[in-house]
């Protein structure tokens, strides 16, 4: 939970910054790999067309194919149709696969290293994976298994799609290959595939290196990824995706944070009206990573802070999916005409909607 104003922001923070700097070399690498791969495909097609004037076809064509389809997965810059033939051919090849009880088993954080890692001394260590080069995945721990619907093992119908190989990124490092990648090296060389189950993309596995663990989607990695962004994550295409919103009103103690009331959403009209808001809301970007936040809020905030202790209160959410997933909410209803961090803030009619649904 967060303590403050202050605290609103992510803890991710600091590996936004040094992500955001790596997703920019990938992202020109990216162009790059894409220019190389129209130049190749258009080489294939040549090749194709002209290879049953210079010899046997069936010489030809199996070799042409089976590059394509290497290169396709390496550089990542297939269609959707292609992509699937990839992935069903990948699939072939795991040897995981075909076990038909998976055990499920932690990845253990290597030991802090500050220069190979760019965790601070004060922050936890994570296992993280990044997908698509702005996802965030953490590791799900033990406890919380059963909310998942989670078992100590894994059965083979648990995978699905098979995603790729984690590459390890540094600080340091020139490697600007695209997802899946991971700043902790314990996990260098796993292999990622989305979990099944679930039927969305906030939930996948990695195994490899005696271990196999399930990990779910936390946040962007970059600024500008909307609520609804979120949405398209979990699979939530509409209202009646969502079954509840469980919620605590929080206000400050001192130096505390204590819960002042609680209570669940479950009226269809209201869930209806949350999912309305929610899915219109605008996100800021900031000049960039250093800039720090921009001045309508920071003035807000300045405000805020003098408007009264019983005034300062934070709406922490918990939207429960009828998938068994849960997906984060923070609000502040009195910071300015009503914040959700990372976003611009709400109009003084939403405002009050959202007011009255969280009874504050």
């Amino acid at each position: 939970m967060k303590s403050s104003d202050e605290m609103v922001k992510s803890l991710f923070e600091r590996r936004k910054q040094y992500i955001s700097e790596q997703n920019k070399k990938r992202k020109n690498t990216i162009k790059i790999s894409a220019s190389l791969a129209a130049c190749f495909t258009v080489i294939v097609v040549a090749a194709i067309v002209a290879g049953p004037l210079l010899s046997d076809s069936r010489n030809i064509a199996p070799s042409v194919g089976n590059e394509n389809v290497i290169s396709s997965v390496n550089n990542e810059t297939t269609d959707s149709s292609i992509k699937n033939e990839n992935t069903l051919s990948d699939e072939k090849n795991h040897n995981m696969l075909n076990d038909e009880e998976i055990q499920i088993s932690l990845f253990k954080a290597s030991a802090l290293d500050p220069n190979l890692d760019y965790y601070g001394e004060d922050e936890l260590q994570h296992v993280d994976v990044i997908l698509q080069g702005n996802r965030l995945y953490e590791q799900i721990p033990e406890s919380e298994y059963t909310s998942y619907g989670i078992e100590k093992t894994l059965q083979k119908s648990d995978f699905g799609e098979f995603i790729g190989s984690i590459t390890e990124i540094g600080p340091y490092s020139e490697d600007v290959l695209s997802t899946p990648c991971s700043q902790e090296p314990a996990i260098a060389g796993c292999e990622v595939f989305y979990y099944q189950p679930v039927n969305c993309d906030a939930v996948i596995i990695v195994r490899g290196k005696g271990h196999c663990s399930l990990f779910r989607f936390t946040n962007f990695t970059e600024e500008g990824f909307s609520y609804s962004d979120n949405y398209k994550v979990f699979n939530v295409l509409s209202a009646d995706d969502i079954a509840r919103i469980d919620y605590q009103i929080e206000k400050p103690d001192g130096t505390l944070i204590v819960k002042k009331s609680e209570g669940s959403i479950t009226d269809i009209s209201d869930i209806q009206s949350f999912f309305n808001i929610t899915m219109a809301l605008k996100p800021y970007i900031r000049e960039n990573a250093l800039s720090g936040d921009p001045e309508w809020l920071n003035e807000a905030r300045e405000k805020y802070k003098q408007s009264g202790i019983d005034n300062q209160v934070y709406v922490e959410a918990s939207v429960v999916l009828k998938n068994g997933l849960v997906m984060d909410f923070s609000y502040q209803p009195n910071l300015g005409t009503g914040y959700i961090p990372g976003h611009f803030f709400l109009s003084e009619n939403d405002n009050d909607i959202m007011r009255k649904m969280f009874q504050e």
